[in-house]
């Protein structure tokens, strides 16, 4: 009897033990283990406040020293970002690249936050005219960024707010992690890091049949932009190398570069969590990007991307890093991501791989003229939360998505501050958008697009609250001018088994024979024999000359778009079919305008 309460008390202890180590291990990866503040360029670690050290441009060899050494803080500032060589390429290329034009080897100009470990850095306080930098090579463990009431600013067109680096873009040993505390605001600003030549110094002629017409004759012009390290140099570069498509060489473009795209951008995989609020502005191309997979998860927390280029981006293709991990997921409270209007281009939400979006208000505002609210290279699902998305190009959403959706290609562009809304059979609305720019494609998904018939007006007068044009909350509304469709899909264009893909069927938007094909504008769906005359004359595809000057448009570097944008309806087109009738996951709308009785 004795032995047996012995090992029941034993028993006892050793379940606390466990429990108590449970609770240890799972507190600890939340305890802060340092606090930063940015503002007074302090640390506080074990309850002692302390300066952060900085290395100068004076100090530059002292601070290799001390990185070959293995002697870094966990946390240090420097004036320079560090590439992993001792001199390296100023970054604004742009500004010198000039035939013949001699420049100074120097270190990159540019006050860094240097974070030299993993675990728990707390983050506070404002700070302009600084980034944070993020070394992540050789981790084991996750880098855990807790932004606590951050504002920082980089008052600059040049860099990033936060760069997360690494030089090997399928690194999974650890990834970084942004939260935001709950009841905390944070800003970050800034924006790109402009490529910089990885061609080495003895071998640039090797790179010479890389370039064609007059770009190959300007080549050795550019001697000094490329020759920058040696090939033993490059070995140490610590940032993750990216290879252009020949295809898009112009100028004094690098053929193997390193570069960061966004305000925040991530050489690995870059995960966001949290309850608090967190506002990203880039003053120079993406809002977000990673080279890795990117995901906001636990369905809290709220996000606004400002974005000169695309808002959010995995970037790293399939088919040239073959284990590439490239996933966009998200499930938040809230998400906003709006190209600015003054933008080049930009897609709103843009995957190299899928997108999988399940759960939030979701709202995704593309450039007008070439680009997508949400687009990905290997499948778009929405499987939960509130989607609008906008743009001029179509957005292929997965038929094999959990929740319904609607894609509304309209007849003639939306206009800024035009209003469309969408009832259902007991007039009670379900969302209203209204547009600060023209688009002629709106996706919209949510759980309260159900299978039954609904009603789409134009304009008219909305009373309530709106955010970035969707309106969160509606107190009346006014009808406005009725639309109607002219033909309907449904899984065709948008999953690959019709006509954006291969095949087709009865159910889909017209005889298409290729990709980025439009619409067909006549009534009477595909069948060609059910066309009575009077069939308007399609417009011609901007990738066929049709002998009157018709090319693809310009992208701003001068070259060509092969994604098109949608080409709308003529002005014969008639809209006659006023019910928008969900009957299924996929639902496709084409010739949408004004409603005209049959």
């Amino acid at each position: 009897m004795k032995n047996k309460n012995i090992i029941i008390l034993l028993t006892i202890v050793l379940a606390i033990g466990i429990i108590c180590v449970g609770l240890f291990l799972s507190s600890s990866k939340k305890n802060n283990n340092l606090k930063v503040d940015l503002e007074s360029l302090t640390f506080l670690k074990d309850n002692k406040t302390e300066i952060i050290k900085t290395y100068t441009q004076d100090d530059f060899e002292s601070f290799v020293t001390d990185y070959e050494n293995n002697l870094l803080p966990n946390v240090y500032i420097t004036e320079f970002l560090f590439d992993g060589v001792s001199t390296y390429k100023p970054y604004d290329l742009d500004d010198f690249i000039e035939n013949g034009n001699e420049y100074n080897v120097e270190a990159l100009d540019i006050k860094a936050i240097n974070i030299n470990t993993t675990g728990v850095i707390e983050l506070s306080g404002t700070l302009t005219g600084g980034m944070l930098a993020i070394n992540t090579n050789n981790l084991k463990e996750d880098i855990h960024l807790l932004l606590n009431g951050v504002k920082l600013d980089t008052d600059s067109k040049k860099v990033p707010a936060i760069y997360a680096y690494n030089k090997d873009v399928t690194f999974a040993d650890s990834k970084v992690v942004i939260e935001t505390v709950k009841g905390t605001k944070n800003y970050l600003e800034g924006g790109k890091l402009k490529k910089v030549s990885l061609v080495a110094k003895e071998n640039i002629n090797d790179y010479t049949d890389k370039y064609t017409g007059d770009n190959q004759t300007n080549y050795p012009l550019y001697n000094n932009y490329y020759g920058v390290y040696t090939s033993s140099e490059l070995e140490n570069i610590l940032f993750a190398k990216v290879q252009a498509d020949t295809e898009d060489l112009n100028d004094g473009d690098p053929y193997y570069f390193y570069k960061a795209s966004g305000a925040i951008s991530s050489d690995i995989d870059l995960t966001f969590e949290g309850e608090g609020y967190l506002e990203v502005t880039s003053k120079n191309k993406e809002g977000i990007e990673a080279k890795g997979n990117l995901t906001f998860s636990g369905g809290v927390g709220d996000y606004v991307v400002n974005s000169q280029d695309d808002c959010l981006n995995t970037t790293t293709d399939s088919r040239e890093v073959s284990n590439a991990r490239n996933t966009l997921t998200i499930d938040v409270n809230s998400l906003y991501a709006v190209v600015a209007n003054d933008a080049d281009e930009g897609d709103a939400i843009d995957s190299n791989g899928k997108l999988i979006i399940s759960g939030g208000r979701i709202v995704a505002i593309a450039k007008s003229g070439q680009d997508a609210g949400i687009d990905s290279e290997t499948g778009t699902y929405i499987n939960g939360g509130t989607v609008l998305a906008t743009g001029d190009m179509y957005d292929q959403v997965n038929s094999e998505s959990k929740q319904n959706f609607m894609i509304l290609s309209f007849g003639s562009r939306i206009e800024e501050d035009n209003i469309i809304t969408l009832l259902d059979e007991n007039d009670e609305v379900i969302f209203s958008y209204k547009t600060d720019r023209t688009y002629t494609n709106l996706v919209y998904s949510s759980k309260d697009l159900t299978e039954r018939t609904y009603y789409i007006y134009k304009d008219g007068e909305v009373k309530g609250e709106e955010n970035k044009g969707f309106y969160t909350s509606i107190t009346s509304y006014t009808k406005g001018t009725q639309l109607a469709y002219t033909n309907k899909g449904s899984t065709g264009m948008m999953d690959g088994n019709g006509p954006m893909g291969n095949g087709g069927g009865p159910d889909d938007l017209g005889n298409i024979e290729e990709e980025n094909q439009y619409p067909p504008t006549w009534n009477g769906g595909m069948d060609s024999s059910t066309d009575d005359g009077n069939r308007p004359t399609p417009p011609e595809r901007p990738d066929k000359d049709n002998g009157n000057g018709t090319t693809p448009p310009e992208k701003p570097d001068g070259s060509t778009n092969e994604n098109m944008p949608f080409m709308p309806f003529d002005g014969n087109t008639t809209a006659t079919n006023k019910e928008f009738t969900i009957d299924g996951i996929s639902n496709v709308f084409s010739g949408v305008a004004t409603y005209t009785e049959s």
